[in-house]
């Protein structure tokens, strides 16, 4: 005789697709929490700190969130679009004469960004990497020791601005939007005060990042996914630390941080990816030095 509601002889069993289906549902999920959670610290960082720490995005979707190479320049380009408007939008007033030379800036930025996408070259994302890590470190250094031109009447020379945009948007079309934070730099080396370089390096690094979102999108190199969550993150987090919470930290401190942080992770970026830069000067070396000893010899 059989019990009424007794378990069946063998047990069910559950396929190694559904069984993959649940781990893939499962880590969507939880890589939505993440993107989600570290927009919302990158909101913070960018409304205490300002837009250099946009460049930390791509730090966070590489490493933290573990994209592939192939959707990593394109999704960082769209985060950083829609971050570096918001924060514009939320600091508007206080950046207020920032659009002339962002205009004088960005414009021949793009097209030397334009041009440099058009020169065909195969140049790996590892190396991309490197470099950009080393570009980074590069440019903190600078910006430490530039005369920031505080308290002095503003003097804005428009055709510096334009042709020094020019060559940094060269540079831009190798890393997309993540190269735009080279911009407030070369603002003040142009000779731009640091009020008027602070707004105007945001618009420009948004022109710069909508730019090679728009391709990166119509190529569908974007992970929509990661993109969306980010964002509700990073605008909660900005607009909290803008209008809703009063953090008593004083801006020197969020200053001293946000430097540390990019300085951090420019070191990072040439650690992880040190071969990849190690190995084209190697070659590069030995080449010349090949070359010479063949004529010395002759």
């Amino acid at each position: 005789m059989y019990m009424i509601g007794a378990m069946p002889a063998h047990p069910i069993r559950v396929s190694h697709h559904e069984r993959g289906g649940c781990a893939m549902l499962a880590g969507e999920f939880m890589t939505g929490v993440l993107a989600l959670s570290s927009g919302m610290a990158m909101g913070v960082l960018l409304a205490r700190a300002g837009g250099g720490t946009l460049i930390l995005s791509i730090i966070i979707l590489h490493y933290l969130l573990h994209l592939r190479h192939s959707i990593l320049f394109g999704t960082s380009a769209a985060v950083t679009t829609v971050n570096a408007v918001m924060l514009y939008g939320v600091r508007r007033r206080a950046l207020q004469g920032a659009l002339k030379p962002a205009i004088w800036f960005t414009l021949p930025g793009l097209l030397g960004m334009i041009l440099s996408r058009g020169i065909p070259h195969t140049v790996s994302t590892p190396f991309r990497l490197a470099l950009l890590g080393l570009l980074m470190v590069v440019n903190t250094s600078i910006s430490l020791i530039l005369p920031k031109n505080v308290g002095l009447p503003p003097v804005v020379h428009l055709k510096r601005l334009a042709l020094v945009g020019c060559a940094i948007g060269i540079i831009v079309g190798y890393f997309g939007g993540a190269g735009g934070f080279l911009a407030f730099p070369t603002m003040l080396i142009s000779g731009l005060p640091q009020s008027l370089a602070v707004g105007s390096s945001t618009l420009t690094v948004a022109g710069f990042s909508l730019t090679a979102a728009v391709r990166d999108i119509l190529r569908a190199d974007v992970n929509w996914m990661v993109v969306l969550p980010y964002i509700a993150g990073a605008s909660v987090g900005l607009f909290a630390a803008v209008y809703w919470v009063r953090l008593r930290i004083p801006a020197k401190m969020w200053h001293w941080t946000a430097t540390i942080l990019i300085l951090a992770a420019g070191l990072f970026l040439l650690q992880q990816n040190w071969g990849s830069l190690y190995r084209p000067s190697i070659a590069i070396y030995d080449g010349i030095k090949g070359g010479l000893l063949h004529e010395f010899r002759d």
